[in-house]
Formats: structure tokens, sequence, C-alpha cells
């Protein structure tokens, strides 16, 4: 896992958190934490991930509070995130991260995707 460069836990219902050895995964480029409604915090060990350039944590509603260990994700170019957290990001980038763009996109819940797996079965 080490050399994986891309990880995408989008809409898991179940994730509470992150564990401590995401800092492990030192190739990690791109990670997309994006609708996972009920992850309540980031593992300090986040500040680990030296190469990271692109964090999505869009639509993480219970996740309300950074690790201060944000700060030492220098090569973190693009944070897409909720207006609540946004705030922490563009203090991160005021004090550590010059480079960063912080993305800061409308909460959209939406259950569409059910209507088009509700007529697929009907229509089976």
């Amino acid at each position: 896992m080490s050399n994986l460069s891309m990880l995408r836990l989008s809409a898991l219902p179940c994730l509470e958190q992150l564990p401590a050895s995401i800092g492990k995964v030192e190739q990690l480029e791109y990670l997309d934490i994006s609708l996972c409604e009920i992850l309540t915090e980031l593992p300090k060990e986040i500040g680990e991930l030296e190469r990271l350039k692109e964090l999505d944590m869009r639509e993480c509603s219970s996740l309300t509070r950074l690790p201060s260990t944000v700060c030492e994700l220098h090569s973190l170019k693009l944070d897409t995130c909720d207006e609540t957290i946004g705030k922490q990001w563009l203090r991160a980038k005021n004090t550590s991260i010059p480079e960063l763009s912080v993305q800061i996109v409308e909460a959209h819940f939406s259950l569409d995707w059910l209507d088009i797996y509700f007529f697929s079965y009907l229509s089976s």
C-alpha cells in the first residue's frame, strides 16, 4: 500500500475515522473522503502525507475540526470542502500552505440515484 497514489473512500456511510496508518501511504497524492457523513475526525498522521496534492472532503458534515498537523501538508494544492471546515483550511493556507486553493462547495445531498436504481429494477 505504500505505493498507492490515489485513494477513494467516497460515500462510505459507516466510516467514522481514518486509521492512523494513513500516514504510512507515502506516495498518496489524491484522497477522496467525500460523502462520508459520519466521519468525525482526521488522524494527526494525515500531516505525514508529504506528497498529498488534492483532498476532496465535501459533505463530511460531522467533521468539524482539523488536526493541527494539516499545516504540514505543503504539497497540498486543492482542498474541496464544506464551509464549516473551509474556514479552518483558509487559516492553514494563510499560515503555512500558501499554494493551497480552498474550494468551498455547498452541501448537495440528493437521492436522485435511487430513482435510477428503482426504475431499472422495475424494468428488469
